[in-house]
């Protein structure tokens, strides 16, 4: 029977761009819905963001930056290129952890680092960074061959990750021969692409007759079993305005509000 699920990720604080993809999985049919981390950092409403992710039920896993404010590390495990960007950062954890509260700050802490299940006899696996480490970057430009070591150490034919706000789809080889997929499901409320609507991902699972019905789906190669995955990154337009001028007001760095435009 075939399985259709959506993924969403680094809400970076931004309930705008949230309440946005919420409504548009919901238009869409979505029922099976996953949250792959990183509700707080960046953004101005934190709060609101956990708020929103806990009413919905979603199962959540826990990002890098919800791992850092969560247990009060005093950083996110964020890799910053320039000490603007650094700068930016510290900025950025320091306002997060002063407009949580204790009960956020324990919810976050308190998330899991993966979930699994199976689905078509595909293993899918889901993580924030990548199957090791909770702030890898599993960049598009990865060499297959390190791509499919990973997923031979997961035992996984599907995973499923964000963190690098980039969306992509690739099937690799593993050293024993299997195919696995590799999905990146983009960002939610900050994302890095080029295209500044907030980003969700569809997953479709079954015969390749039955991913056609939801065309257009990008549809790859037979995995297990003859199953087949579909991908489909859905883009949705919000006030990027509105949210920039929060940033702002909250008392954040002008550059992140300026990366909202961006992307």
């Amino acid at each position: 029977m075939m399985r259709r699920f959506a993924l969403y990720s680094d809400i970076h604080g931004n309930s705008l761009a949230l309440d946005a993809v919420l409504a548009d999985m919901t238009a869409e049919g979505m029922v099976e819905r996953y949250c792959l981390g990183d509700l707080v950092g960046y953004g101005p409403d934190s709060p609101g963001v956990i708020a929103r992710v806990r009413a919905s039920e979603d199962p959540v896993i826990r990002g890098n930056y919800d791992d850092g404010v969560g247990n009060r590390k005093g950083q996110c495990g964020c890799y910053y290129g320039t000490p603007e960007a650094k700068e930016d950062g510290e900025a950025s954890y320091a306002y997060t952890n002063s407009v949580l509260s204790d009960a956020d700050h324990d919810y976050l802490a308190g998330l899991p680092d993966e979930i699994r299940f199976d689905a078509e006899g595909i293993r899918v696996q889901l993580v924030h960074g990548s199957t090791r480490k909770i702030n890898e970057y599993l960049m598009p430009d990865r060499p297959d061959s390190f791509l499919g070591k990973l997923a031979e150490e997961a035992q996984a034919d599907l995973i499923c990750f964000g963190h690098i706000h980039i969306p992509y789809h690739r099937v690799v080889t593993t050293p024993s021969g299997r195919l696995v997929h590799f999905v990146s499901d983009g960002s939610v409320g900050k994302p890095k692409d080029g295209d500044p609507r907030a980003c969700w991902t569809e997953v479709v699972i079954g015969t390749a007759e039955e991913i056609e019905a939801f065309a257009p789906l990008h549809l790859a190669a037979e995995s297990v079993n003859g199953a087949c995955v579909g991908v489909r990154f859905h883009r949705v337009a919000y006030d990027v305005e509105a949210v920039a001028a929060a940033v702002l007001a909250a008392g954040l760095p002008p550059r992140l509000a300026e990366a909202l435009r961006s992307a």
